[in-house]
């Protein structure tokens, strides 16, 4: 990502003012790896709205100057990969096809709405073991990659997430992935008293130096609960 003007311009500004990345994260509400994963993984392809405005007043900019124009290519020789819709031939056993889906960084609630989603690849899984398994219906069923640390050693960056979008109670203990206010996250939950008499939910990370937090319940948008994980080796 060294030749998007955007990011150089961010780098430039951080040194000028003596901020590194963690700090810039810190200071505009995020994790502690979001700016380094912004500037050096292409994570996410472009900032948010809120972002945007946030990094602006930090660096003394407009946040204008750190909205692209359109988005900045891909890399090399990682272009999208084209769509299968037909199950391969010859398995002894009913596939259906998931789709991975890549979500855009400015989402918000509707994150898995169409205008917001970009189908990336096409898992096939077995029927029955997605029904019978994990009790769900295929049609329900998305496959999400993990960006970040806060989950590790638990998930790490790069491990896909198999998401049941039908079943959004959160229960204590569990994995969902949710819209925070902020952000697409993946956590585990645990319903607590809230303010007042609105209830809240405590998000927590596995990572210990991403500390846990309470958002009210009303505020946190439930995409759907973690059936299974595929780690990278």
């Amino acid at each position: 990502m060294r030749n998007d003007p955007v990011r150089q311009k961010i780098r430039d500004l951080l040194w000028e003012r003596g901020l590194n990345m963690r700090e810039a994260s810190l200071a505009i509400g995020r994790n502690v790896s979001y700016v380094h994963g912004f500037l050096e993984r292409g994570t996410p392809k472009v900032l948010s709205h809120r972002d945007a405005e946030k990094l602006a007043e930090l660096l003394g900019c407009e946040a204008e100057d750190l909205r692209h124009a359109q988005r900045p290519p891909t890399r090399k020789g990682r272009g999208r990969k084209p769509r299968r819709d037909n199950a391969p031939e010859g398995s002894p056993v009913p596939l259906t096809g998931i789709p991975e889906v890549e979500v855009e960084a400015s989402a918000g609630p509707g994150a898995l709405a169409g205008e917001f989603v970009a189908e990336k690849a096409r898992w096939f899984l077995p029927e029955g073991m997605i029904r019978y398994e994990g009790g769900a219906v295929p049609g329900a069923i998305r496959v999400l990659r993990v960006r970040g640390e806060s989950m590790e050693p638990e998930l790490s960056e790069g491990d896909r997430l198999l998401v049941d979008t039908s079943r959004r109670v959160p229960a204590t203990g569990e994995m969902f992935v949710l819209w925070d206010g902020n952000g697409l996250v993946v956590k585990r939950v645990e319903r607590v008293s809230g303010t007042g008499s609105e209830p809240g939910l405590r998000l927590k990370s596995s990572n210990a130096e991403y500390a846990d937090y309470t958002a009210p319940a009303g505020d946190v948008h439930v995409v759907g609960k973690v059936l299974w994980t595929v780690r990278r080796v």
